[in-house]
Order: structure tokens, then sequence, then C-alpha cells
């Protein structure tokens, strides 16, 4: 049907409730919808959530937000020539983020097609955000097909985004635009939008059921009689003992153990201790976190008869071989004393979490408490020696302190030992400024008070500015910080005073240490980092060096080898191999490389003969360089030719990914 004739069979189905047999199945259903839900014809605009109410479904959406945002920002340019906006909402139909031509974003705000309006069919009649929500399918809704008149000077095209492990529908990605420029090519933007976000969000899951898997095998040793279940933040049972489901002491009768404890989807994992006891007796939940997000937990279980365990070296030797290296990595992080203890990776691999309720902050990070006593900073090159003791007397005046240095030099392990050496006793508090969601920064830093906004916390949460206080904040990747959070942690050093959303003003005591592998003058002269803030950050200013300008390398490798496995040893002629390495990702890649070591051979002495069958298994010199240089190029284009966010997505310096970049390998 033409739009004439659309629009004289919507007339028609108003006055009279007949659909003609012209209109498509999908838009006859969805009127039939609005006239149940009795949407006003008249209606000219969806209702628009309070500012409380949207950090909160933000806050509860941000999986979904950043796996959509690059191929929102990649887009942005095409969309802006097609006179047409991206909208991406969560389930509820709300509008969490817009992008695209700015004329159209401001035109949308007169019918709140902006960022807070919720558009399912229940606010707003048929519109292809609610329809396809409804639906459960992609659909193109265009003029005369909206429902509501004031909507039909809009055409729209909009496509269902799902969970990849549930296939629940998370969300809607949207594209927007006037109905005189209507594109029948729309559609297919907007599934092909949606399959990309889909393939983050897939990423993502595997990842995050890779660290749930890795995090199991490390408390098989530790509760090798008990029954261990992994179930990620959906409630789906990730991996198992043998007899844990068949053992489990279930409160009530279970007819799919494999499905038993979906009722915690949902639910904060901070309160699964609680709803825990209603599905299984005698049980305890220790969360697991991965890049500072709560990704499920460890159930530990007393079955209802114990029997001899299964050797948990042998499950070790069982871990899938794309998870070994994975394993390798955690053994690494979480005995080594270079351990990340940041929202990436917390002691003792997980947070256990108790019947006390917490909030979701305090269960992401250190509770204001003095750390356990890290070990020791290596420090016998002389250059390094004398920036250790640099940090420790104005970490002991208390002087802001900041540290530069390529990716895996140990900035955040200076900073641990400053705050070690300090004598403060509150808690050292990591931050990691490029991952914080400008819609966050406030919650995130101040905290909010008890019932500061709809589905806050009960108690409300301490922030982490106030966490530190008495210890240590320590700002890691200050040069990809937003310019949000620039003026927030202005204000903050202005008085060291920060108030909770919500609440009363509070004055806070802190050391404040900076991390940056960013040339920073760079960014001040490009708008991107504002100087009067760096001027507050670099009283004291060190450069730590790469690992191959330190002289130090053999006691680096024996302290990291003396806490990933302190009953293995190696030669001389394996250390004098491992130091003709390059070492591109510095001390991080030598860690991980040891403890990839510890699990390849079962011999008490590492030699150089199990390093050269590493080498052997390895792509040639030039397939490597290839692969890792295809390996940018991928994360380069997922980040929208973000040079920053993609040396974070990969863990390397911004030089390493210019260099990749290049095609001649020139810096």
């Amino acid at each position: 049907m033409d739009e004439r004739s659309v629009r004289a069979a919507w007339e028609e189905f108003v006055e009279s409730g007949h659909v003609h047999e012209g209109v498509r199945g999908s838009i006859a259903e969805s009127w039939q919808r609005s006239k149940t839900h009795r949407v006003a014809i008249g209606r000219a605009e969806a209702p628009l959530a309070s500012e409380a109410e949207l950090h909160r479904r933000r806050h509860e959406n941000s999986a979904l937000v950043c796996a959509a945002r690059p191929a929102l920002k990649a887009s942005a340019a095409f969309l802006s020539d097609a006179s047409s906006m991206m909208i991406l909402t969560d389930i509820s139909g709300m509008i969490i983020e817009t992008e695209g031509d700015q004329r159209i974003v401001q035109s949308g705000r007169a019918n709140h097609l902006e960022i807070g309006g919720y558009w399912n069919e229940a606010n707003i009649g048929t519109n292809a955000i609610g329809t396809a929500l409804s639906m459960r399918k992609p659909v193109q809704v265009h003029a005369a097909e909206h429902f509501c008149t004031e909507i039909q000077k809009w055409t729209c095209a909009a496509a269902p985004i799902c969970d990849p492990v549930d296939h629940d529908v998370l969300g809607i990605v949207d594209i927007s635009g006037p109905a005189k420029l209507f594109n029948p090519q729309s559609l297919a933007l907007a599934v092909s939008i949606r399959l990309q976000i889909e393939a983050l969000l897939t990423q993502s899951a595997r990842a995050e059921h890779a660290a749930l898997v890795c995090h199991y095998f490390a408390k098989r040793s530790r509760w090798a009689t008990d029954e261990i279940i992994a179930i990620d933040r959906r409630g789906m049972v990730v991996r198992a003992t043998s007899r844990a489901l068949d053992e489990a002491n279930f409160s009530s009768p279970v007819s799919d153990t494999a499905k038993a404890f979906t009722a915690l989807k949902g639910v904060p994992l901070s309160d699964w201790p609680e709803k825990l006891e209603k599905i299984i007796r005698h049980a305890s939940a220790h969360v697991v976190l991965h890049e500072g997000e709560e990704v499920g937990a460890i159930i530990i279980s007393k079955s209802r008869r114990h029997g001899p365990a299964r050797s948990a070296l042998a499950a070790e030797r069982d871990l899938p071989a794309e998870l070994r290296d994975a394993l390798a990595d955690l053994l690494a992080d979480d005995r080594s004393a270079g351990a990340r203890n940041s929202p990436r990776d917390v002691p003792d691999a997980s947070v256990a979490a108790t019947g006390t309720q917490h909030s979701r902050q305090a269960a992401r990070r250190p509770t204001p408490q003095r750390d356990p006593p890290v070990a020791a900073f290596v420090a016998e090159d002389p250059a390094v020696a004398r920036i250790v003791r640099q940090v420790e007397t104005a970490a002991a005046r208390h002087l802001p302190i900041l540290i530069r240095g390529e990716t895996g030099t140990g900035k955040e392990q200076l900073a641990r030992h400053a705050h070690a050496t300090s004598g403060r006793g509150g808690a050292f508090v990591p931050i990691n400024c490029a991952a914080l969601p400008e819609s966050l920064i406030e919650a995130e830093l101040f905290g909010y008070a008890d019932g500061a906004f709809t589905g806050a916390r009960k108690g409300g949460a301490i922030g982490l500015v106030r966490e530190a206080d008495g210890g240590t904040l320590f700002l890691d990747e200050i040069g990809d910080m937003p310019v949000a959070l620039q003026a927030v942690l202005l204000r903050l050093l202005d008085d060291w005073t920060v108030r909770p959303v919500g609440g009363a003003r509070h004055k806070v005591d802190v050391l404040l240490v900076s991390a940056t592998n960013a040339k920073l003058d760079r960014a001040i002269a490009e708008g991107r980092f504002r100087s009067d803030l760096l001027y507050r950050l670099n009283v004291l200013e060190v450069v730590l060096p790469s690992l191959a300008d330190r002289s130090d390398f053999e006691p680096i490798l024996r302290h990291l080898l003396k806490e990933i496995d302190a009953d293995r040893e190696i030669s001389q002629a394996a250390i004098v191999s491992l130091a003709d390495k390059p070492w591109p990702g510095n001390i991080r890649e030598l860690r991980n490389t040891l403890a990839r070591l510890t699990l390849s051979g079962n011999d008490r002495i590492i030699d150089d003969k199990v390093i050269e069958m590493m080498a052997v298994h390895s792509p040639s010199s030039g397939s490597l360089r290839d692969t890792q240089r295809a390996r940018v190029l991928a994360a380069h284009t997922e980040a929208a030719g973000n040079i920053s966010e993609t040396a974070r997505r990969l863990g390397v310096s911004r030089n390493t990914v210019y260099r990749a970049l290049d095609p001649h390998g020139r810096s």
C-alpha cells in the first residue's frame, strides 16, 4: 500500500475498528494492541523518565551500552549524512543512548524521542521500538503506520537485541528520521547493527564464562570435599563438580537442576546469599568479578553425602585448551606480587558475599580498612630504586603522585607500594578512569543516600572516594579520562569534600596517585585533557622504564616465579633465553609467560628446553607479526578508530597500536 492508502486505512480503523486487508499484519496487530492499551491517538509525547530513574536504568544496562557504543559511534557519520539518528533502548523501551544527526536528535525532543523517553506500545502506540519489543522481531514503521497522529511524521526501523546466552531480549536498536526521507534500507542497517552488538555481547559472555571457569578450578583446590557450582549472572550453570547438581541439598524438589538457579536472574549478586537460602541449603556464594563487573558466583555446597573428591590437579588437566591461558593469567594475577587488586582482579580471585547486605560498590571494591601487606616492589635497578625512594617520600608527605610508563611496567604495583609505605590506615581504592560512564560518575565516586532515587539500594552507597578516606585513591588511565570526570575531580581537589547524591557533604583525607601511558602534553594540546588538572596531579612525576631498559630482569623473574609457584625453579640458561626476548608487554607479559611455563610441564625445574618447545609450537615471527597486526586492526575497527580504546581493549600501549597500524612497522 502507498502512504495515502495506509493513511486511509488508519482513519478507517480509528473510526470503525475495522482493519483494511491491505495493511501489513504486524502493523494491524499493533494497532489492535494500541487500542487495547487505550492509547489516545492525539498523544504527542512519550512519558519521560526522571534523572534518577534514567541513572538507574543506564547503570543496570551498562553492559548493553558498552557493547552498543562502538557501533553507534561508527555509524554516526553515515547517520548524519542520511538525516537520521540511531537509538538504543532497554527492555522497557526506555531510550538510553542516541547518536547521529544532531538536528534530528533535537527535533525528536518535541515527542520525547530522546534519552529517557519510554517508547513501548502501551505508552505511545504503534512505533518501531515498541512494536519490535512486542513482536521480538525486526520491524519498520513508516508515517501513518504509527498509531498516534503526532508521531506519523517519523519513519523508524528497529531490531531487538538478544542476550547470546539465554536469548532474552535486552533492548532495541532503532533508526529514526523524518518520514519524508524514508529509506527502505534502514531496517537492514538496524539488523546489521544488532548483529554487531550481539557479537560483542557474545565476546563478553565468553570472557565472563571463561573467568567463572577459571575461578571454579581455583576453588576446587580449596574446597576439595565440597560440591562446587559456577553460575553466571543470569543464574545459568556454567560448570559444576560431577555430583554437585545431583547431590545438592535443594530446599524444594527441582525437575531440571540445570535451571534451578534461574530465579537469581536480575537479582544483584550482593543479594544472592539471601536468595540462595531459598534454593539450596548449606551453601555459600562467592562473587566473581571480570573487568570490574560482577559476572556470576561460585556456589560452595555441602552435598547430602560425602565421597572421595576428584583431584583438583586432575581437574586442571581437563581444562579446555582455550581456557588454559586464561587460567595461567588467573594464577599469575592471583598469586604474584604484581597481582592487581583492582576492579578487574580482587584478592583470592573473588569477593565472599555473606548474608549481610552490601552495596554493589562494596561487592566490587575493597572495604575501607587496611589492605593486607603487599610484597616488596622489586627495584634493584638503580634508576628504579631512585624512583621508589622519591615515591615513598612523596607518599609520606601526602603529596599527589603521577606515575607514567608503558602498559605492564608496574604502575599500579608502584602505587600500591606507595600506599603500603605511607603509613595510612585506610584502603587502597583503584579507579579505571577510562571505564567510568559519564552518566554514572557522580554516583560511582561520591555514592548516594538511602532512597536517593527509585531502585537505590537500601542504606545507599558510600562511593569510591569515601572508601579511600584515610587511604589511597588510585586514578588509572587518566589520559583517557572523560572531560566530565576531569571537572568532577577538580571540584574534589579544591576542598576534598564529597556530597553523595541526595546526601550531606563529607570531608575526606586521601593520598592521590595517578597513572597513565598516554602523552598528556599531546592530550592537552588537542583539548582532551585539562592543564589545570595535570598541575594538581603531578606534584611528583616519575616515569617507570620498560622491562627491556631495566638491569634487574633476573630478580624480577625470580620474584614473580616464587609468587606463582614457590616449588618451581628455573635454570640459568632459561633465564638467559627469556632475557633475550623483547617483552613488549613488559612485566605483565613476563608474569603471564612464567605462569604458562609452570602449567606446560611437570618438571620441578624450568629449563631452556621447555622454552624452546613453547617457541616451536608458536607461530613463526613473521606469521606472529601478521597475526598480531590483524588482531590490532580488528580491535581498531571495533573501537571505531579510537586509538586509546583500541589500546585499552588489547592491554597494550598506544604506541604499540600506532606501530601495528603502520604498514611499514614504523614508530
